[in-house]
C-alpha cells in the first residue's frame, strides 16, 4: 500500500478550479463554507473530505480518480491513456448537448476514414 499526499491533491484541484476560472469565493458559496476553508484544503492545511472531492470532481468535470492520481506516487497512477480518456470526458462534459452530438459525428466520421 502507499501514502496518499493530499498536498498534491489540493494542488490538482487548484489548478482544475483555476483552469476554469472559478474563484475560492464561489466554492465557499457553494459548499456553504468560509474561503480560508476553500484555501485550508488547496493547501492542505485542512483534511479533504469526500463532500468537498465530490464537488471539486463535479466542478471540473472530471472522475474522482483523475483528482486523487495527483496524489498517489507515480507507479500507482493511472496509464497515460487512462488520463487522457479523464481529460477528454472532463472536455466533452463542458459542451452543450447540440455541440456534444457534433462532436461524436465528427468522431464517427474521421473514425470511419481510418478504417
Amino acid at each position: 500500500m502507499y501514502e496518499m499526499d493530499f498536498a498534491k491533491v489540493g494542488q490538482k484541484m487548484k489548478r482544475l478550479r483555476m483552469d476554469l476560472g472559478v474563484t475560492q469565493e464561489k466554492v465557499a458559496n457553494d459548499l456553504q463554507c468560509t474561503i480560508a476553508f476553500v484555501s485550508n484544503v488547496e493547501n492542505n492545511r485542512a483534511k479533504l473530505n469526500l463532500r468537498v472531492l465530490l464537488y471539486y470532481a463535479d466542478l471540473c468535470h472530471v472522475p474522482v480518480d483523475l483528482i486523487l492520481d495527483a496524489g498517489r506516487p507515480e507507479e500507482a497512477q493511472h496509464t497515460p491513456g487512462e488520463q487522457q480518456t479523464a481529460e477528454l470526458l472532463r472536455l466533452f462534459q463542458t459542451f452543450t448537448p447540440e455541440e456534444q452530438a457534433k462532436l461524436i459525428r465528427i468522431m464517427k466520421i474521421w473514425q470511419s476514414k481510418s478504417e
